[in-house]
């Protein structure tokens, strides 16, 4: 099967084969440069937790140095039709991504499917004001765009706040897996407990690099988000 086009960038997207909910696999594919993921119809809600925990690896080891801006018109890989921003809602978590209008998938960023997963939150009010006494600068996990933190607490391209991996949720979705894990032939991780203290920490691991790269360089751009995967994926490459 020839590979799928990126809708941002137009270069050929990489194909991820994961297990879906219940048996058999599915196939997304994945921009690095763009950072999105293309989704045909019903594909991301039938992710099993070992594919979703894929793509975390995934995502956190395909963050490039110069990450690629989506242009503001898109075109559908599969049909060229114009994809149309969609802001969407599960439960209490708002999300957007570009549609097909003809129904044939959706180009999510990177962001937007860590946020749809429910893994993502707003830094809170005292975290952000002692973050504001470490550093001056940090990188929006939305877009990539720098963020005073002198003049705003959200990015002033694309107004996304700034947000920290919810641990709580990572944390869960870590005993998920075990679960799903020891319902299944899959042996259970060895070390799922230890991993779940990992995630747990997440949060303070952020703070603890941040205050190091401040101390070490004054000034750092760092992308809360993406520290926080990085915590998840060591904590999971273990088991």
């Amino acid at each position: 099967m020839a590979p799928v086009t990126c809708p941002g960038c137009r270069n050929p997207m990489r194909a991820l084969e994961l297990p879906r909910h219940g048996a058999g696999n599915l196939v997304v594919d994945l921009c690095e440069t763009c950072q999105a993921l293309w989704f045909d119809p019903m594909e991301s809600p039938q992710l099993s937790p070992a594919a979703t925990f894929e793509l975390f690896r995934t995502i956190n080891d395909a963050r490039p140095e110069v990450r690629g801006t989506l242009p503001r018109a898109m075109r559908c890989p599969r049909c060229d039709s114009a994809l149309a921003l969609t802001y969407d809602l599960q439960h209490t978590t708002r999300f957007s991504y570009f549609r097909c209008a003809r129904g044939h998938g959706r180009l999510t960023t990177f962001f937007q499917f860590l946020q749809e997963k429910n893994f993502i939150r707003p830094l809170p009010k005292e975290d952000l004001e002692r973050l504001k006494s470490l550093v001056k600068i940090i990188r929006c996990s939305s877009c990539g765009a720098p963020i005073d933190l002198a003049k705003s607490t959200a990015c002033e391209f694309c107004r996304a706040p700034i947000a920290i991996l919810d641990p709580d949720a990572a944390s869960r979705a870590v005993r998920e897996l075990t679960t799903a894990r020891a319902t299944t032939a899959e042996p259970p991780p060895d070390d799922a407990t230890r991993a779940a203290a990992a995630v747990m920490a997440a949060a303070n691991f952020e703070r603890a690099l941040v205050r190091e790269q401040a101390e070490r360089e004054g000034s750092f751009a760092v992308d809360l988000v993406a520290v926080g995967l990085s915590a998840l994926a060591a904590a999971l490459s273990s088991n």
